[in-house]
């Protein structure tokens, strides 16, 4: 009868921690954004996140337009991320650099990488819902 008693409480302990221990949601991301806020037309506009050599690109972007493309949902990890495009002849790169998420995005939504370009040479990114 004592075995069954150890035994009996050798799973009610293991059903308490496993409830305990849910893993938090992950965000989910399922598109970009690219804004050109600059007064020139910028094209090859890609995000590259080199950990993965995942990408997402988008073609000509006039002056204060905007180019937005979707892609199958994807666990948002962290990595960081380069932003390279052409614009009046000359190539520009951010450099690899981390996308800071806010603690206002809701886990249960997916979420948009934004890139805005305001200037040759500088553009930054974030995540958006």
């Amino acid at each position: 009868m004592r075995w069954l008693m150890v035994i009996l409480s050798m799973l009610l302990l293991t059903a308490c921690a496993q409830l305990g221990t849910t893993a938090p949601k992950v965000l989910q991301i399922e598109g970009m954004r690219i804004e050109n806020q600059t007064a020139m037309w910028i094209s090859a506009v890609q995000l590259l996140v080199p950990t993965t050599g995942s990408f997402v690109s988008c073609g000509n972007i006039p002056p204060g337009s905007m180019c937005s493309t979707g892609f199958p949902q994807t666990d948002y990890a962290g990595n960081p991320v380069e932003v390279t495009w052409s614009q009046g002849g000359r190539i520009h790169s951010t450099g690899e650099f981390e996308i800071l998420m806010s603690e206002s995005l809701d886990a249960d939504k997916p979420a948009l990488v934004q890139v805005i370009i305001t200037g040759p040479g500088s553009a930054g990114a974030a995540l958006i819902q």
